[in-house]
C-alpha cells in the first residue's frame, strides 16, 4: 500500500460472494463480481492528472486480465470525475499559457521543466505540449457534470479523455464555450451544437459544481489528482501502476465493492486524516499554487 492510503477499516471483513462457473465439464466456484467507485477529484489543466488516469486505467487492465482464480479478475470499475478549480485568478479571457509559464518561472528554467515533462508523458503515449491558450476550466467541470448526470460513466469518461487529450495535446483552450460544445456534442452528451450552447448559457449545473469546489475543501483535497475508493480509501497523485493494484488488493481483502443491485458508498465516509496526510506526502499532485511537485519538476495551468 502507498503512502497516504487510509486503510483504516472495520475487524470485520464481509464474507465474499461467490458464484459457479464450468470449467473442462468441472463446476468451480468463483468470486461474484464486484464494482468498485473510484472518485477522481481534478483539473484539465493539470498535466498529472492525465498521467494519474492512464496509470489507473493500466492497473484496472491488469487487474481484469488476471487468471480467473484471481479475485482482481472478478473487479469491475466505476470512475466518476469530480471538480476542483486548480486556478482561480484565471477568467473567461484566455491567455497564453507559454507566457505565463515564462513569466513565472523564467525561459530557461521552463524549458528544462518543459522537456522533463515531455518525456514523462510520452511514455504513456502522450503528446504533451505547452502551447496554446488557457482560461478558466468552470465550464469544463460544468460540462463534466452534465455528462456524469446523463450517462454516469459511460458519457463522463470519453468526454474527459477527449477534454485532456485536446489540451494537453492539441492546444485547445480548456475554457472555450466553442470547443466544448463541439467535444460534448461529439461524445453525445448533447444532440446539437445548438443544445450545448444553451447549456453554457445558463446556469444549469452552475450551483453543483462550486459545491463540488467546496466538498473538495472540506475533505482536505488541496492537490489534484485525488483518488477516492469506495467512499473510505483516499490516495494522491499520479501513483504508479503498482501503488493502484496495492489498493486493489486491500479492497478485495477487506471485501469492498458492489454486487448487483447495492447503491454507491457515501463520499463524507473519507477519512479526513488520511485525506489530508495523502496530499502532503504525495509528489506527482498540482496544488492549489499552481506548482507541480514531482521528482522531475512540473508545472500546472
Amino acid at each position: 500500500m502507498s503512502n497516504g492510503t487510509n486503510t483504516d477499516r472495520e475487524s470485520t471483513t464481509p464474507t465474499p460472494q461467490r458464484s459457479l462457473s464450468v470449467d473442462n465439464g468441472k463446476a468451480t466456484e468463483q468470486p461474484a463480481r464486484r464494482k468498485i467507485k473510484v472518485e477522481i477529484t481534478s483539473d484539465a489543466i493539470c498535466p498529472f492528472c492525465i498521467l494519474g488516469l492512464r496509470y489507473l486505467q493500466q492497473a484496472i487492465a491488469t487487474a481484469q486480465s488476471s487468471e480467473a482464480s484471481s479475485p482482481l479478475a472478478h473487479l469491475d470499475f466505476e470512475l466518476e470525475f469530480k471538480p476542483f478549480l486548480l486556478d482561480p485568478t484565471l477568467t473567461r479571457e484566455p491567455i497564453d499559457k507559454r507566457e505565463k509559464y515564462e513569466a513565472r518561472f523564467g525561459k530557461e528554467r521552463f524549458a528544462q521543466m518543459e522537456a522533463m515533462m515531455q518525456k514523462r508523458a510520452k511514455s504513456c503515449g502522450l503528446n504533451l505540449v505547452y502551447d496554446g491558450p488557457v482560461s478558466s476550466t468552470h465550464d469544463y467541470h460544468r460540462v463534466l457534470h452534465a455528462a456524469w448526470a446523463k450517462g454516469g460513466q459511460d458519457l463522463q469518461l470519453p468526454l474527459a479523455e477527449r477534454l485532456f487529450s485536446g489540451y494537453f495535446e492539441h492546444q485547445q483552450d480548456p475554457g472555450s464555450r466553442t470547443w466544448l460544445a463541439k467535444e460534448a456534442v461529439a461524445a453525445g452528451v448533447f444532440s446539437s451544437v445548438e443544445e450545448a450552447n444553451e447549456f453554457f448559457k445558463s446556469d444549469t449545473y452552475d450551483a453543483e459544481v462550486k459545491q463540488g469546489y467546496l466538498t473538495a475543501r472540506k475533505m482536505g483535497i488541496n492537490g489534484v489528482p485525488f483518488f477516492v475508493f469506495e467512499g473510505k480509501w483516499a490516495v494522491s497523485g499520479a501513483q504508479p501502476p503498482e501503488a493502484f493494484l496495492d489498493i486493489f488488493n486491500e479492497l478485495v481483502k477487506c471485501g469492498c465493492g458492489r454486487t448487483n443491485g447495492e447503491g454507491p458508498p457515501a463520499r463524507n465516509e473519507v477519512d479526513s486524516h488520511a485525506t489530508a496526510q495523502s496530499t502532503q506526502n504525495s509528489k506527482d499532485v498540482c496544488t492549489e499554487d499552481g506548482d507541480c511537485g514531482s521528482q522531475d519538476a512540473m508545472v500546472c495551468g
